[in-house]
């Protein structure tokens, strides 16, 4: 954290310089201000470059969100048995010092209990590292310490964070197979191509030989990329960065967030990823006390699919005006009609929050049947292209060979 030097004078007048560490400004004050002293001057200290603090943000950028569902569990536990939060974080950073484990996170928590220290609330410190504690987790943080349920709070968003890494790694999974065997047989084709098949070729150029109607075809081919291969290569690297930049625009990201839903295969999947999410994390957010607007807002900024944010702006829009949430969602494409109508009862009777985490736990089950379902039907259709890409070059190897031997004998 910054340091601050600051010129103020005492309880007796008598003027008084040190320097403080707090976060902003406005906490450097506050501390002074604390021991009776009135803070006539403050600025940022003019300090040598604070390598800790570097070496702080570095980690924060490495730390798992395993990493952050083990910090949750461990203190959730420790809040329960009645030991102080100060002192379950020094308990964590010497726990993780001593095993070696979570090297990442340590630096981060060691911040975090500075600032404790400092006078800063739990979820004020934790909200100085975005990109380690997720906005859900603060917000629940904010709630807790304003009703006393911190360890249970932080058992609860250990096990939500825990869900949501379980579905997260399902769906990478899913993706994962077709990506590589994709991969494999673009490399396996480039060699066979690149490499096996002119070496094949000179011996019909030496001989004088036609080569058959298919292995001309992927020899032309051969030698195009071999001649041209930095053209070849420029156009990949140019077609990335314009895939890139196009999922950057508007136009780009509705359309491929639109197709991620619509898709044959991988659609349902996505959809139903979509709504365990948010029926998980809006749930959560009004069993812990979270008024519904601003639930609604943090779950807008957890759902990463502009259709679905445009679903959330409508529906901020609809409880701002003082009607139901179940008006948009009965009428919406993206939310299947069971859920809806749940939704809709849940809303009428007073018990939303409970119906939220049960259609959950519902779309979770129906998201587990959805990626194996995909995965069975994307597996099959892999193996054919691979087999037919591969198989197609194959051919034209072998077609020479069959008539090698007239070959050589003419």
């Amino acid at each position: 954290m910054p340091s601050y030097s600051y010129k103020a004078r005492d309880s007796h007048g008598k003027a008084v310089t040190g320097t403080v560490i707090a976060a902003t400004e406005f906490d450097a004050r506050r501390n002074v201000q604390r021991d009776g002293a009135l803070v006539t001057e403050i600025s940022l200290a003019e300090t040598e470059i604070n390598v800790d603090e570097i070496r702080t943000k570095i980690a924060a950028r490495r730390v798992t969100r395993d990493e952050v569902i083990a910090l949750a569990s461990q203190l959730g536990v420790m809040l329960d048995t009645g030991v102080p939060l100060s002192h379950a974080i020094d308990a964590f950073i010497e726990q993780s010092r001593r095993r070696g484990r979570r090297a990442n996170l340590t630096p981060v928590m060691t911040d975090v209990a500075a600032r404790i220290a400092s006078g800063d609330p739990f979820s004020s410190a934790l909200m100085k590292f975005p990109r380690v504690f997720p906005t859900l987790m603060i917000s629940l943080m904010e709630a807790a310490e304003a009703s006393g349920s911190m360890g249970v709070m932080l058992g609860r968003i250990s096990e939500y964070l825990g869900k949501e890494r379980k579905i997260i790694k399902q769906i990478r999974g899913a993706l994962a197979y077709p990506m590589m065997m994709l991969s494999l047989a673009f490399g396996i084709t480039a060699f066979l191509v690149t490499w096996v098949l002119p070496r094949f070729a000179k011996i019909y150029e030496s001989r004088e030989a036609a080569l058959p109607t298919v292995t001309q075809i992927i020899l032309t081919i051969s030698n195009f990329t071999t001649a041209h291969w930095p053209l070849i290569v420029g156009g990949m690297v140019a077609s990335v960065i314009g895939a890139m930049l196009f999922r950057k625009s508007v136009f780009g990201c509705r359309f491929i967030d639109r197709f991620k839903v619509q898709a044959p295969v991988i659609g349902p999947m996505f959809t139903l990823f979509y709504v365990t999410r948010a029926t998980r994390t809006l749930g959560t957010l009004l069993a812990s006390g979270v008024p519904l607007l601003d639930a609604v807002r943090i779950v807008r900024g957890v759902t990463d699919n502009v259709l679905w944010q445009d679903l959330w702006n409508d529906i901020e829009e609809t409880v701002t005006a003082g009607r139901r949430m179940s008006e948009v969602l009965l009428n919406s494409e993206l939310i299947p009609p069971s859920a809806a109508q749940m939704l809709a009862a849940g809303e009428d009777s007073g018990r939303l929050p409970e119906v939220l985490n049960r259609v959950a736990v519902t779309s979770e089950d129906d998201l587990d049947t959805a990626v194996k379902t995909a995965t069975q039907l994307i597996e099959p259709a892999m193996i054919i292209i691979m087999g037919a890409t591969i198989g197609f070059v194959a051919i034209a190897l072998l077609l020479p060979i069959f008539s090698v031997a007239s070959t050589m004998s003419n």
